[in-house]
């Protein structure tokens, strides 16, 4: 019985709007009985009075069945009771015949609507005792046979519909099943749509969203009626006009407002579902929230086109801008053009105050230059020191120079590092493309404003210069040039000139002698210094050039040394990169090992200005190399910009060596007069050495000498000259170096050789 009682099936089944769209439909049944009935009463013989009266039963069960105050159970069973009532008395007006009780068969199957129990015993129950009773009082009324036992035909009719009551049950149940299994399918596809870790939306095919799950109104919000809703407003007509979507298609990729307001990116996906008929019915739209991939392309994307300690665009993005620019102007035939910055001497910045100091320093000219420039204008760092910007729509040059000096004027302002002010200039070179000499590229363009770059610092620094043909060839001829140095020091093209630097107070004593470089280009013939140095210098090469003069002039002194010659000093000059080097002192220490020279034998000359580039690290070297032993000089003396109050870091020296300009207006100038007396003096206060350059005459000897100089060298005692030519004695220099005996040495330039001047000043 258990068993039997669990298969049954429960009553209240129906959900409220079901039972409710049934019960409408039962009462209009209902309704059109109460107009068929009197007429079929009619058709039957009864009276008109008759037929109507047969309707008073029924609707004064189908107003009960109206009535909002009853509850659901008694309005079903005053519709109940109303269509029973009627298939009564359609068997009345039918006289009883057989057929009539199959109206009874119709509205008990119409009952069944109801699914309830109730339903079927009242049925049963109507029909056992109206049957019955009728029959007992008028058998004719109900039955048109031979009846003689009312109640037992009244019994029979109830089995009969007992029996469509237990085949409905059977349906019902089966009905029940279907409903539970697709209510557990509704249930389980409601659990996973809401519990899925992607955003799900059921979604109509004019784009209104039907259901949205729990993943996506936590994301969006519950605001959106249509898809496109969850887009920002900028996207929504683009999302808008593309819909509806190719079902099963590439997935889309979609901004969407976030409930918190900002913007995030979905990754769409559409399925289209079709009802029976093959007609689209709704789409299963499911999203994968891609912002974090988003935002991790967007990051690396930043950094692959940024400079990633100043967050300026770098060269490739630059490239790229430049490009676009560059066909927005042919279209509007404006001029545009790129300024190539390049902080002078920043290298210094970097190896005396630490690459630290040098980052703080390029992020702080990053910031400056970019306030500099116009809103729309494009900077960028190319690496190192060079920031390179981009000008478009330039009305006149007058506004592109405006446009130049303030990046200048910016770069010139003191910056404020390692506790101090230092003082920092560029050099700007100037592109512009204007449409004059035909459309240039991208590339062409960066390549000439970087020639004019180079122009501007050959120029003496601190400079702004435009670019013309002739930067272009100079730049051509500067590359060549670096590649053909290049291969001149591997391939054994430089050599070493030797001049003598000879006692004033006894001309045939020798102090020293100087190591001059030389390159002999294999077509070119002798190269001047003044047009490969500079190149050196910018190019970086001067430092391994200066290592190889270093370890030359030491390995020379070491022959003559050997030779018998111990009473000289070998100078060697070292340029600015060569004194920014943390490993100078380590070279220098290796070059007087290897050839066994002795430390008080070599004297390294070193410009002032060169140390007054960056004083406190240039005393750190000296330092480093007066403690190895050698003598130092200072070259060039008062052509450099310090003061007296920087003379401390000149110190501790051994020679200091007067400039040639200074010596040219010895006879002449009453003020080159007393800027030697005074350097003279101060170098017997400092009880150093003092040089005079470039002395090419006996009387510019003798006044030296009556001044109180202690040391001379210049072309009235002997060009420079190979080892090979020197001699020791002075009078044999002399001879030595004359065209006569030596015509194969060429006159050196008049300008000063040394490697140590930066000749791109």
């Amino acid at each position: 019985m258990s068993r039997i009682s669990a298969w049954l099936p429960r009553g209240r089944a129906l959900p409220p709007e079901v039972w409710a769209a049934r019960h409408r439909g039962l009462l209009l049944v209902l309704a059109a009985h109460l107009v068929v009935l009197p007429a079929f009463a009619v058709s039957q013989g009864w009276s008109l009075a008759a037929a109507w009266a047969f309707d008073i039963g029924p609707a004064a069960f189908g107003l009960a069945a109206l009535s909002p105050r009853l509850s659901r159970g008694w309005r079903s069973s005053m519709c109940a009771m109303a269509l029973l009532s009627c298939s009564a008395l359609v068997v009345v007006s039918a006289h009883g015949t057989i057929e009539a009780h199959f109206h009874y068969f119709v509205m008990v199957g119409a009952l069944a609507l109801y699914e309830e129990w109730w339903a079927y015993l009242l049925a049963i129950a109507f029909v056992v005792l109206q049957h019955g009773v009728i029959s007992f009082w008028e058998s004719g009324a109900v039955f048109d046979h031979q009846s003689g036992a009312a109640w037992r035909w009244a019994a029979i009719h109830g089995l009969f519909v007992a029996a469509l009551a237990a085949t409905n049950l059977v349906s019902w149940r089966a009905n029940q099943n279907a409903r539970a299994a697709t209510a557990n399918s509704d249930e389980r596809f409601r659990r996973v749509f809401d519990a899925a870790p992607v955003a799900m939306a059921l979604v109509a095919p004019d784009g209104t969203v039907l259901q949205a799950n729990e993943e996506l109104r936590e994301r969006a919000g519950v605001g959106a009626v249509s898809f496109w809703d969850y887009a920002p407003v900028a996207d929504r007509q683009a999302l808008r006009e593309s819909w509806p979507p190719e079902s099963d298609g590439p997935e889309q990729e979609q901004r969407y407002v976030r409930a918190d307001g900002s913007l995030g990116w979905f990754v769409w996906r559409h399925s289209l579902i079709r009802d029976v008929a093959s007609n689209a019915d709704h789409y299963i739209s499911q999203g994968v929230d891609i912002t974090a991939r988003k935002q991790d392309a967007e990051r690396l994307d930043h950094q692959a086109h940024h400079d990633p300690l100043t967050g300026l665009p770098n060269r490739a993005l630059f490239d790229r801008t430049l490009a676009e620019a560059l066909e927005r102007r042919s279209e509007s035939n404006t001029r545009l053009a790129v300024l190539f910055a390049d902080i002078d001497d920043f290298k210094v910045i970097n190896d005396s105050l630490g690459h630290r100091a040098g980052d703080e320093l390029l992020v702080a000219a990053a910031e400056r230059l970019t306030s500099a420039v116009r809103p729309g204008d494009t900077i960028a760092r190319f690496g190192g020191d060079e920031f390179v910007i981009l000008l478009e729509r330039i009305m006149s040059l007058s506004d592109l120079r405006r446009i130049a000096d303030r990046v200048a004027a910016e770069i010139k302002r003191p910056f404020e590092l390692d506790g101090r002010q230092r003082f920092l200039s560029s050099s700007i070179g100037i592109a512009v493309a204007d449409g004059g000499e035909g459309e240039v590229t991208a590339e062409e363009l960066l390549r000439d404003a970087d020639a004019a770059m180079y122009q501007a610092k050959e120029h003496g620094k601190a400079q702004l210069e435009f670019f013309d043909r002739g930067v272009r060839s100079r730049a051509v001829e500067r590359l060549e040039m670096e590649a053909e140095l290049r291969d001149a020091l591997a391939g054994g093209e430089l050599s070493l000139a030797y001049q003598p630097e000879v006692m004033l107070a006894d001309t045939t004593k020798m102090f020293g002698v100087e190591a001059l470089l030389r390159w002999q280009h294999p077509k070119l013939g002798a190269v001047s210094p003044a047009r490969f140095v500079p190149i050196a210098e910018q190019s970086g090469l001067i430092v391994p050039i200066g290592e190889w003069v270093l370890e030359e002039a030491c390995r020379q002194a070491a022959k003559w040394r050997a030779e018998g010659q111990v009473d000289f000093v070998m100078a060697v000059n070292l340029s600015p990169r060569q004194l920014s080097s943390p490993e100078l002192a380590g070279v220098v220490e290796r070059a007087l090992r290897v050839n066994d020279l002795p430390a008080s034998a070599l004297c390294l000359e070193i410009t002032e200005s060169a140390i007054m580039e960056d004083p406190e690290a240039a005393h750190r070297i000296l330092q480093g190399l007066k403690a190895l032993g050698v003598r130092l000089a200072i070259d060039d003396f008062g052509v450099g910009y310090s003061s007296l109050s920087h003379l401390k870091y000149l110190l501790p020296v051994d020679v200091i060596k007067i400039d040639k300009s200074f010596v040219d207006g010895l006879l002449d100038s009453r003020d080159a007069r007393a800027i030697i007396t005074a350097i003279v003096q101060l170098a017997h206060a400092l009880g150093v050495i003092a040089v005079g350059e470039g002395v090419e005459s006996a009387e510019q000897a003798a006044a030296l000498r009556d001044l109180g100089c202690h040391v001379a060298q210049g072309y009235h005692f002997s060009k420079p000259v190979p080892a090979d030519y020197l001699c020791f004695s002075q009078s044999d220099s002399l001879s030595a170096a004359s065209p006569a005996l030596s015509p194969a040495l060429v006159n050196p330039s008049p300008v000063s050789l040394k490697i140590v001047r930066n000749l791109s000043a």
